[in-house]
C-alpha cells in the first residue's frame, strides 16, 4: 500500500497488486501485516529524517545530492555517482535477505534513476493471490445468496403487511425476524460494494494513502463489522422471541400475549445493544487494529456468550413446548 510512492509505472502496478492482496485477504496474519507495514515504514522514515539532521555533507567539489527519503528508501548526502543503500527493512520479504537499491547522483546535484530489482519479490504473495481469488468467488456467491434472501424476505414482509387477515402477534414476531435478516443482508451487500469501490480507487500519493488507510478503510471496515454483529444478534434474539412466544402460546392467556408484544420488541432489537456496544468499546481499546479481523478469545465471547445463551434458552423453551 505505502509502496505507491515507488518510481516507475511497472513498480506502481506491481505495488497496487500487492496492496489489493494485503487489503482483501481477510486473515488475521495479513491484517496484522498491513498494520506492521504502516508502522515500520513510518518508523523508517522518522529514522531517516533524524539521520539527515545529524549527517555531515560530502567534502570536495561542493556539488552533491541532498539526502532524502523518496517514499521508498533513505538516501544519504552523496557526491556525484552511483549510490547504493540496503533494501528498506519494512518490506515484509526482506527479513534475512540481502540486497541493495541503487540511485544516481548527477553532476548537477540531483537524484536520477533508481534500480530496485534486488528489493523485489514477485513470489512473496503468490499463495495469497490464490487465496484472494477463492475469497473473491465466495464473496460473489455470498452477495448473490444475500440478494436472493433480501428479495424473498422483502416480499414476505410486504405480503404480511398488506393482508390485514395476517395481522396478529405471531405474524408481527415473524415480520420482525424477517426484517432483522433483511437488515443483515443489506449490511453485507453494502459492505462488499463499498469495499470493492474503495479497493479499485487507490490513492496515488502518500497523503492519500495515509488518509485512506487510517480513516476511510478503517472506518468502513469497523462500521460494517459492528452493524453486522448487531444484526446477527438481532437474528438470534428474535429467534429467542419466537421460542418464548411458542411457550407463551401454550401456557398463557391470549390478552397477555398481545400485551407482551412491546416487550418482545425490546428483547429482539434492544438486547443485542447490551453486548454489541461493550464489544465495540473493548475492541477500540484493546484490539483496534486493521479491520478488526483479529479476535482475542475473551473479547469475542462478549458477543458469542449472550448469543450462545439465547440459543440454549430457545432450545429449552422449545423442548418444554413439545
Amino acid at each position: 500500500m505505502v509502496f505507491m510512492l515507488l518510481a516507475g509505472r511497472r513498480a506502481a502496478l506491481r505495488v497496487q497488486r500487492w496492496t489489493l492482496i494485503v487489503l482483501l485477504y481477510s486473515s488475521q496474519v495479513m491484517g496484522s501485516m498491513l498494520d506492521d507495514l504502516i508502522y515500520k515504514r513510518s518508523e523508517y522514515q522518522e529514522n531517516c529524517t533524524r539521520f539527515h539532521s545529524k549527517a555531515t555533507f560530502p567534502t570536495g567539489t561542493g556539488i552533491f545530492c541532498n539526502g532524502t527519503f523518496d517514499g521508498f528508501a533513505c538516501w544519504p548526502h552523496s557526491s556525484p555517482g552511483i549510490v547504493s543503500v540496503p533494501c528498506p527493512p519494512y518490506l515484509p520479504w526482506i527479513k534475512g535477505a540481502t540486497g541493495n537499491v541503487y540511485k544516481e547522483c548527477t553532476v548537477n546535484g540531483t537524484w536520477k534513476i533508481r534500480n530496485q530489482s534486488e528489493c523485489e519479490n514477485d513470489n512473496f504473495f503468490k499463495s495469497e493471490e490464490e487465496e484472494v481469488f477463492r475469497h473473491s468467488v465466495l464473496r460473489v456467491l455470498s452477495i448473490v445468496g444475500y440478494s436472493l434472501s433480501f428479495s424473498s424476505l422483502c416480499l414476505a414482509v410486504l405480503i404480511m403487511g398488506l393482508l390485514r387477515k395476517l395481522h396478529c402477534t405471531r405474524n408481527y414476531i415473524h415480520m420482525n425476524l424477517f426484517v432483522s435478516f433483511i437488515f443483515r443482508a443489506t449490511a453485507v451487500i453494502i459492505k462488499e460494494v463499498i469495499l470493492q469501490v474503495a479497493y479499485t480507487n487507490l490513492p496515488r500519493d502518500e497523503n492519500g494513502w495515509n488518509s485512506y488507510t487510517k480513516s476511510t478503510i478503517s472506518f468502513i471496515c469497523k462500521a460494517s463489522k459492528v452493524s453486522l454483529e448487531y444484526f446477527v444478534g438481532c437474528n438470534y434474539f428474535w429467534l429467542l422471541v419466537e421460542a418464548i412466544f411458542l411457550h407463551t402460546l401454550l401456557f398463557t392467556a391470549v390478552l397477555t400475549r398481545k400485551r407482551l408484544l412491546k416487550k418482545y420488541m425490546i428483547i429482539g432489537w434492544g438486547t443485542p445493544l447490551l453486548f454489541v456496544i461493550p464489544w465495540t468499546v473493548v475492541k477500540t481499546l484493546y484490539e483496534n487494529k486493521s479491520c478488526w479481523l483479529n479476535n482475542i478469545s475473551w473479547i469475542w465471547w462478549i458477543i458469542r456468550g449472550p448469543i450462545s445463551l439465547s440459543v440454549i434458552v430457545s432450545m429449552i423453551f422449545i423442548s418444554e413446548s413439545l
